[in-house]
C-alpha cells in the first residue's frame, strides 16, 4: 500500500471515530472504544502491525496486575 493511500485510509477511520464519538459522547465504553481504534491507527502507522501488537499485549498484560478501587468524585 502506498503511503499516501495508507495515511488517507487511516484519516478516514479517524473520522469515522470521531463522528461516533460525537454521537455517544455520554458514553464511557463507547468513548473508551473510540480512543483505543484512535490510539491503534495511530501505533500501526507509526510503529506497524507487530510491535502494535506488542504494545496492545503489554498494556492488556499491565491491567491483570492492577487493583481497582472504587472513587467517588464530589
Amino acid at each position: 500500500m502506498k503511503l499516501n493511500s495508507k495515511k488517507q485510509k487511516s484519516k478516514a477511520i479517524l473520522d469515522e471515530v470521531f463522528a461516533f464519538a460525537d454521537q455517544h459522547t455520554q458514553d464511557p465504553m463507547a468513548l473508551s472504544a473510540s480512543l483505543l481504534v484512535v490510539a491503534k491507527t495511530i501505533y500501526l502507522d507509526i510503529l506497524g502491525p507487530e510491535q502494535t501488537s506488542d504494545m496492545f499485549y503489554a498494556f492488556a498484560e499491565g491491567l491483570e496486575n492492577h487493583e481497582y478501587k472504587q472513587v467517588t468524585i464530589h
